[in-house]
């Protein structure tokens, strides 16, 4: 058979096409991708008949010989249950859910240049990844405009970003270890929880399908003098257990005043580091679909900022050098259970416990926390007559132990040792009466150990108006038990007075919100052009709310009145598939808190984002080039008219745009990026304020608005097997 032999076909399900679906000839390496209108086109096999297999099905499509026409393949709906498995994996909107989903796959999970998660959304204004302070420099997600508290991250329906590690968590996950990310705009499914009111962020960490390799290993250098290497690995025993293998190791080998201190201020602008984190997986799936899968996580940090001259804690209690330093571990065991029934029917039992410890020492203030903490959900599926209608739910419950401790400079003491269970109950409903209509109607009630009764009803609805476009609305109640000092530990990294509200619990913050969501795109020549529009809008009731309007103080409390939370993206894409994607993407965001007997807009907030990237594929596959040029609007900035002259800020930033440029050259197995960063060199003026007087009322560090770091330049070196 010539080699040069293409079969053409297109993909379906419901009647409508399957973008970014991975087909493949059974038994060979051969594959390739649905493009954005379902079609695709793979190498002849050496022999026929054969087998077509697909990731979105259990099916396969039988081909006997080398056919005259297109194929036309229509694959029936998943019917597994949603907590067991993530059945899509194509990129961008998927048409058959009634939440707005956006989902990204490793092409685009490594099209800007990045080493984990934090750092992936660089090219899309939807997510922002906020920079934490000027010491530390942790980064958070946030999404919709949304604070980085109202986002949830979970990894294949388990979740990661719940309790006291939450700030963290997107800082410690390579991006080496993502298969995909599915990124659910606005109040999610009841069965991912009863918070994340901006939406939820979901990771699959399973290794890829065929034809990919299952084996890889990256290194990451940066002109920071930071270092990355990890690892993936999978492979199965002769008895059929699946094990899946991920590593990460993180440190800082090249330490100077040049590569770390940008501006010349005597501060790190990037803290120095030593970081491990693995993950292992025993997977075993019976020929019936049954599913039992173990997962056991380790992570290790440490990390040093401050003065260049800062070397270990005695140079604080001397009054030598100002310096922070953070000792943070984490053990998480996972449990995964599944069961495929006759006739659309299944069981799923999701269980987590972790221990987290933290210890974080920054000037002569000291922040501790220890937490266990347990998981377990529960969700029977049950098709009512037909897959059209599903009716899912079952007990869901999270129990933890809070010990925080909090010092300061200014001899304010504060504990906290509490106990808090969550029992709750989900029920959830799918109606899909017709291909273009679909809804999902849920409700959970929780009780809270503390404060007694919860209820989170929610509402999805999917109109698909014509086989180019569709709309989606959603409406619900969110509500969580706010983490105080973990959400305004940036303010640790200056001299300013505390001052908690909260005795035991904080007030339940309680959220009522509702968007539309709507994408319509054109076939223009060989590409498409996508429109997407999103409105999402929330209203919060006892917010938990850091005022840091006064140059002296932080007060951190629930807001007495509702906080007003609204976003409006829009997004303009042209594709032609394999080859050449432009976007262009604006976010205006607002975020009003009642502050001082008014409403304020909050600070070190850009009310206007814009993002443009282009992405340019040779026909070969073997080059690539992304540009990507984002740009922030003025920031209101809080007061420090108390300070002295020298100390003070104006009230607003300036607007910045930061641009940036990665290639990409592929060699068989090897995959090297080459990245400028920053390229124009911008830099917050002053990101420390008193660097020169840092044990002063002066000292502040957690008025970051813009990137501290001038240009930069990375290598990835990726080799996949």
């Amino acid at each position: 058979m010539a080699l040069w032999l293409q079969v053409i076909g297109v993909l379906m399900q419901g009647g409508e096409p399957v973008p970014g679906a991975r087909l493949w000839w059974s038994g060979t390496s051969i594959g390739t991708v649905s493009d954005s209108t379902g079609r695709f086109a793979l190498q002849a096999p050496s022999k026929f008949p054969v087998w077509l297999r697909c990731n979105m099905t259990p099916e396969s499509l039988r081909v006997d010989s080398l056919p005259s026409s297109p194929l036309y393949w229509e694959i029936a709906f998943a019917t597994e249950v949603a907590t067991q498995t993530i059945t899509a994996r194509q990129e961008g909107i998927q048409p058959l859910q009634p939440q707005a989903t956006l989902v990204w796959g490793r092409s685009t999970l490594t099209a800007a240049p990045c080493c984990n998660l934090s750092e992936v959304f660089e090219g899309t204004a939807l997510v922002d990844a906020i920079l934490s302070d000027g010491a530390l420099g942790l980064r958070q997600l946030r999404l919709l405009g949304f604070e980085p508290a109202h986002v949830t991250v979970f990894y294949e329906n388990k979740p990661l970003g719940i309790g006291l590690y939450r700030p963290w968590v997107v800082q410690f996950i390579p991006a080496l270890w993502i298969q995909s990310i599915s990124i659910a705009k606005g109040v999610g499914s009841v069965l991912n929880g009863h918070d994340g009111v901006a939406g939820q962020v979901q990771l699959q960490y399973q290794s890829p399908d065929p034809p990919e390799q299952p084996r890889a290993i990256e290194a990451f250098v940066r002109t920071t003098g930071e270092a990355f290497l990890a690892g993936r690995a999978d492979w199965i025993n002769p008895r059929g257990t699946r094990f899946l293998l991920l590593g990460n190791l993180g440190w800082t080998p090249f330490q100077s005043y040049a590569l770390q201190d940008h501006n010349g201020d005597g501060f790190l602008d990037i803290p120095l580091f030593r970081h491990g984190h693995a993950l292992l997986r025993r997977q075993r799936r019976d020929t019936a679909g049954d599913l039992f899968e173990t997962d056991v996580e380790g992570l290790y940090d440490y990390r040093w900022a401050g003065q260049v001259s800062f070397r270990n804690p005695s140079d604080i209690a001397a009054l030598r050098a100002w310096g922070s330093y953070q000792n943070l571990g984490l053990l998480q065991i996972s449990m995964r259970r599944g069961w495929v029934f006759s006739k659309g029917r299944g069981l799923s039992i999701l269980s987590q416990g972790r221990y987290f410890s933290s210890q974080l020492q920054a000037g002569f203030n000291r922040y501790e926390a220890r937490q266990p903490l347990g998981w377990f959900q529960m969700v029977y599926r049950q098709p009512l007559g037909d897959t059209r209608w599903i009716l899912q739910g079952g007990p869901t419950l999270r129990w933890a132990y809070y010990a925080e401790s909090l010092s300061t400079w200014h001899a304010y003491d504060t504990s906290w040792k509490r106990p808090e269970a969550i029992l709750g109950g989900i029920a959830e409903i799918l109606l899909a009466p017709t291909p273009r209509f679909s809804a999902v109607l849920g409700i959970r009630a929780d009780w809270h150990s503390f404060w007694g009764w919860q209820t989170a009803p929610r509402f999805h609805f999917h109109w698909q108006y014509a086989a180019q476009g569709a709309l989606r609305l959603s409406a619900g109640r969110s509500w969580r038990v706010p983490d105080p000092l973990p959400e305004a530990m940036p303010f640790l990294m200056s001299m300013r007075m505390w001052n908690l509200s909260f005795s035991t619990w904080p007030a339940v913050e309680s959220a009522w919100s509702y968007g539309f969501f709507w994408h319509h795109f054109y076939e223009i020549g060989s590409g498409l052009l996508k429109f997407s529009l999103d409105g999402v809008r929330a209203h919060i009731s006892n917010p938990l709310v850091w005022n840091i309007e006064k140059s002296w103080r932080i007060e951190v409390f629930s807001g007495k009145k509702p906080a007003l939370y609204q976003s409006l993206y829009g997004e303009i894409q042209y594709e032609i598939a394999d080859h050449l994607r432009f976007s262009i993407g604006y976010k205006l965001q607002e975020v009003w808190w009642y502050l001082e007997q008014k409403y304020v807009f909050r600070p070190l907030f850009p009310r206007h984002r814009i993002v443009g990237w282009l992405t340019w594929l040779t026909l070969s596959r073997r080059w690539q080039a992304d540009a990507i040029l984002s740009w922030y609007g003025s920031q209101r900035l809080p007061s420090t008219a108390e300070k002295e002259e020298p100390y003070r800020l104006p009230t607003r930033t300036p607007p910045y745009a930061i641009f940036t440029l990665q290639l990409t050259h592929r060699i068989d197995q090897w995959e090297i990026q080459v990245a400028a960063e920053n390229i124009g060199g911008f830099r917050q003026a002053r990101p420390i304020l008193g660097a020169d007087r840092p044990f002063s009322p002066q000292f502040d560090a957690s008025l970051i608005w813009g990137p501290i770091m001038g240009r930069m330049a990375n290598v990835t070196l990726r080799y996949s097997w």
